[in-house]
């Protein structure tokens, strides 16, 4: 049995399809992602091959490292009534949202197309603040920590970090899986 688990790593590796930038071998090494599949101001996509499922009972260690600059917008207020929400910029223009929200979303996606969610997590550094900002560079630390099985459907890894700011500068992703034993 160990022989396998070593050898099957060095087959995937010879057989890997070239569409993923990333492979994670299961009960392997702590993984740095670097590229990602989409990137823009206020996202990051990775995905992220992964060898070795075989419907055993997973782990999914991932932590997320954010960076970025968060952004001022007017005081919103919202009115509940009869049903319906109106919204309409406040009259007091000192009162500001400091809006600095990132959410990371974790799902495994099998070669059939199907999904199955691993975790979310979402950390915000908003202020309400009638006070002048002079940082605007916040930073975040997103963690999904989930065991589960996947039925050997976690082919590939997608990792959806999306924020609710003003510019993602810097993203620190680790990606670990690993089975208990």
């Amino acid at each position: 049995m160990k022989y396998l688990k070593c050898v099957l790593p060095a087959l995937a590796l010879l057989t890997a399809s070239p569409s993923f930038a990333d492979v994670v071998y299961i009960g392997g090494v702590k993984h740095i992602v670097t590229d990602y599949s989409y990137s823009s101001d206020t996202r990051r996509t990775a995905d992220i091959e992964l060898v070795g499922d075989a419907g055993q009972e997973l782990t999914f260690d991932i932590t997320a490292i954010v960076s970025g600059l968060g952004r001022i917008k007017p005081d919103i207020i919202c009115d509940y009534s009869a049903g319906s929400v109106i919204c309409y910029t406040g009259d007091d223009p000192d009162i500001n949202d400091f809006v600095y929200d990132v959410r990371i979303t974790a799902t495994c996606i099998a070669d059939d197309g199907s999904k199955v969610a691993i975790g979310v997590d979402r950390d915000d550094e908003n202020l309400y603040t009638s006070q002048p900002i002079s940082d605007f560079r916040k930073e975040v630390t997103l963690t999904i920590d989930n065991t589960l099985v996947t039925g050997g459907k976690c082919d590939n890894l997608n990792i959806d970090i999306q924020g609710n700011l003003d510019v993602i500068e810097d993203v620190d992703l680790e990606v670990l899986v690993y089975e208990q034993f």
